[in-house]
């Protein structure tokens, strides 16, 4: 390389780094200025977000009591509407999914009921024929007595009627018979 072209390349060299010292102050001088521009500029969002922010507020809260009435709405609406629909669908499922159950037969059962109901009519009239007392007729009235030649015996029958009966049991009783079934 030759002498001049060196001399142009430290010349060059030093321009450049003359230029970017000055734009270093340049942007120095800039970053200053532009500090209390920058904190204004926060200030005046912050002032814009707190307007917005006050602006914004019984908006919001009026569109939420708006939605919180329409989401009320919405879910009565669904509970009457969807609700029962979804039940109905489920119940009907459920009566597809359970097994059929078996006809009872009643047949059966009413035949036995029948017989056994004839076996106790048949048992209680058995045990009714069996301990039933022998058919006594009523006593006769008491006859007045008559002054005509009575024998002693007839006037104690009709003085005593039950006369007759101790004395046909004790005749059976020598017997060895019995008038009872």
């Amino acid at each position: 390389m030759s002498v001049t072209s060196r001399n142009q390349a430290a010349s060059s060299a030093a321009e450049v780094q003359r230029r970017a010292r000055k734009i270093a102050e340049q942007a120095s001088k800039l970053a200053e200025q532009a500090g209390p521009l920058t904190k204004s500029a926060a200030m005046t969002a912050r002032h814009g977000a707190d307007a917005a922010t006050e602006w914004a507020t019984p908006h919001v809260t009026r569109a939420r009591s708006w939605m919180a009435v329409q989401a009320n709405r919405g879910s009565v609406s669904v509970q009457e509407t969807v609700g029962p629909k979804v039940s109905e669908m489920l119940a009907t499922t459920a009566r597809k999914l359970d097994p059929p159950t078996q006809k009872a037969r009643r047949l059966p059962k009413v035949l036995a009921g029948t017989a056994m109901l004839a076996a106790g009519a048949a048992a209680a009239g058995a045990m009714a024929i069996k301990n039933r007392q022998p058919y006594l007729p009523p006593p006769l009235p008491p006859r007045p007595a008559t002054t005509t030649g009575t024998s002693t015996d007839e006037s104690s029958a009709v003085l005593n009627p039950s006369a007759d009966v101790k004395a046909a049991s004790s005749e059976n009783a020598a017997n060895g018979t019995s008038r009872s079934r």
